[in-house]
């Protein structure tokens, strides 16, 4: 295990933007898991557990910045894989594809890690990554406890999970139970297709977090704005009956907005993307600026999905 002192984390996050770190150790297997564990018990410094740096926005960090590396997959027995938090989820689909596995393609071109994906209750295309999991395992690191955590103790929710609200644990690893017996060549044009629908369709010639909030649910919202989205078609199911966010923000003329280098894309406008050299503060004040915006103009105000870290900023 190697610390490092005020590392610069832009280079580690999808949007290319981020401050500095007082400390910054990447984990690779267990044992650094618990090497670091004990230098933390005497330090006890905050923490931030970074995987894909694929959904986040983050500035300064007085703490600890912990990569997490850990990559390792294991097939226990047909159809059911145990694969480590750190592993792309990229390199878990094109496995299970291979082994002709059905569950998982939807992730086509999915960024991020296992990790993330089960931290952040990731799901996309009517997919979610929530039905694979059997089991989780984790770390506390704030007693040393180890617990595996059955499917209904990781209070999955919309694009949420315990373990997005008890940031003591470090996730090590997943148990995932898949089909078997799918044609191979079916699974990767499903892929495919989500592939070729994310470079028509979202901005990833630009660092970008991807979705910047959370669809908002159809009940919640008030009785003129769920009439109006009705009458315009614009109800998804996300799983459940949702408004797009994207739709409010071109409808409140958002689209394109610009503060610095941090713009609201012409292509999707649920994405904030980096346009050269934008700031955290950029991107926030732009987040804010929508959040705002949406109040008056629809009355409701949207729930950000990415993971915004900062020591500067009240949020």
């Amino acid at each position: 295990m190697e610390l490092i002192k005020d590392k610069k984390l832009d280079s580690l996050t999808n949007f290319k933007i981020g401050g500095k770190a007082d400390y910054f150790v990447e984990i690779e297997n267990f044992k650094d898991l618990l090497d670091f564990y004990l230098w933390k018990k005497e330090k006890k410094s905050p923490i931030f557990i970074l995987g894909g740096g694929t959904n986040i926005l983050i500035d300064d960090f007085k703490g600890v910045v912990v990569k997490n590396s850990i990559k390792d997959i294991r097939e226990i027995e047909e159809g059911i894989i145990k694969v480590s938090s750190g592993v792309l989820v990229s390199d878990l689909l094109n496995l299970t594809i291979e082994k002709g596995y059905q569950g998982l393609e939807w992730a086509g071109g999915l960024p991020g890690t296992v990790g993330g994906a089960i931290e952040g209750g990731v799901g996309c295309f009517g997919g979610e990554f929530k039905n694979l999991v059997l089991e989780v395992e984790a770390f506390n690191l704030e007693n040393g406890e180890m617990k595996v955590f059955k499917k209904e103790d990781c209070n999955f929710f919309y694009r949420d999970s315990f373990f997005r609200k008890n940031k003591k644990w470090f996730i090590i690893s997943t148990v995932l139970s898949f089909k078997t017996n799918f044609n191979k060549d079916e699974l990767r044009k499903i892929a495919e297709e989500k592939i070729q629908y994310r470079k028509e369709k979202h901005p990833i010639e630009y660092p970008n977090a991807g979705s910047i909030f959370k669809n908002y649910p159809l009940e919640k919202a008030p009785e003129k704005l769920k009439n109006f989205v009705i009458e315009m078609n614009k109800v998804k199911d996300d799983p459940f009956p949702v408004i797009p966010i994207a739709f409010l923000i071109s409808e409140a003329g958002l689209k394109g907005k610009r503060i610095g280098d941090a713009q609201i894309s012409f292509k999707h406008s649920n994405f904030i993307v980096n346009l050269s050299k934008a700031t955290f503060k950029d991107v926030f004040n732009l987040i804010e600026l929508v959040k705002k915006t949406l109040e008056d103009k629809f009355e409701i105000i949207p729930e950000v999905e990415i993971k915004i870290i900062s020591d500067r900023f009240n949020f």
